[in-house]
Parts: structure tokens; sequence; C-alpha cells
């Protein structure tokens, strides 16, 4: 693998990044938060594994956001496993490569064993709820701001304000933590016009 990127679920199912690898895994993980759609969103949704061996595009309807970005970030291959402890869905570790190719067995095996350690581990160091790992997971904490400034801005619920942040981070090519920074920081506003 040439990166990993570990999410745990918030009380309300969201992703939360917890440690990536590289700026390659934070830019899936980010990428991910920002289309709500890719490979931890599946995994997480069917409590499935999702393997992707081979992202060209004629391969990534799948995702057809997401799909298209991985590919020109150099992201060839993609494997999501949900981390899960009986049938509590806790996260999810998001693995990639630069080069096209399936997991052979022994790499999926010793993969799953890893997810399990995860979650034993997750579950011992959060006795409590995985709430109390996510003051660790900060690099977010801008975006749940700016979501709140967006419902009051623009009198809309917090998922429908998480929406319009993400509508608007794709619409204008940025990060999505970028984008809530410059809200939060009352550079930017988020606006009907937003939506057009």
């Amino acid at each position: 693998m040439d990166g990993a990127g570990l999410a745990v679920f918030a009380h309300d199912g969201t992703p939360e990044t917890v440690h990536a690898t590289s700026a390659l895994a934070t830019h899936i993980e980010d990428l991910q938060f920002t289309t709500g759609e890719g490979p931890c969103i599946d995994a997480a949704r069917t409590g499935r594994p999702v393997l992707v061996p081979d992202l060209r595009p004629e391969h990534h309807a799948r995702w057809p956001v997401m799909g298209p970005e991985l590919a020109a970030s150099g992201v060839a291959a993609i494997f999501a496993l949900p981390i899960r402890v009986g049938t509590l869905s806790l996260g999810c570790l998001d693995l990639h490569r630069t080069s096209p190719g399936p997991l052979t067995s022994r790499q999926l095996a010793n993969t799953l064993r890893t997810v399990d350690l995860a979650g034993e581990l997750l579950i011992t160091f959060a006795p409590d709820g995985l709430d109390d790992l996510l003051p660790r997971a900060t690099y977010r904490m801008v975006v749940h701001q700016a979501a709140g400034m967006a419902m009051v801005q623009l009198d809309v619920g917090l998922a429908e304000a998480m929406l319009r942040l993400r509508a608007a981070a794709y619409a204008e090519e940025r990060s999505i933590n970028d984008l809530a920074a410059d809200i939060v920081a009352r550079r930017r506003t988020l606006s009907e016009e937003d939506d057009a």
C-alpha cells in the first residue's frame, strides 16, 4: 500500500479522520468528506469491504464525483474496510495504491486482522463512546463551526448546511476545510446564490 486513512464515526455517523499517513491519504479523506461519496462511505453503509483494484476512468462510475478526482490525484486502487465490533460500526480503514491491482489473499487476510485489532483498540481507548476520540480529530472542527454559521446565514438545518458547504467547496474546487476556515474567519458567507 502507498497510504492509509483511519476514520471513526461520530454519533451522527459522520466519518471523522483520526489519522492519515500522507498528503495523498489526507486528500482522499477530504474528498470523501466533501463529496459525501467514496469507499469509506460505502463500507460504512453496507458494513462490507469495498475493494476497487482499478480506478481507470471506465471503472469509476461507482463514484461519479470522487472517482475522477481520485484518478486525477494518482490513486489507481483503493480498498476500504469497515471497523466493526459485533454489530457496532466504529469506523473505516482506507488503503490506497498508485498502481492498479487486487489485494492478494495474504494481503487481504492481514488487512482484516489489522481492522479487527483497530476495532479492539478503539473500544479499549474509548470505552464510553467514540466521541471521546473526536477531540483528537480537530482538523474538521472548523467545518462543524462553519456549518453552524451556515445554519444561521441560510436559516436551514444542520444537514442542509453541511450539504451546502460541501456543494460550495466542490463548485469552487476547494478543500472543505479551506472554505470553512474562510467562513469562520468571516471572509466568506454562504447565500442562496451558492445554489445557482
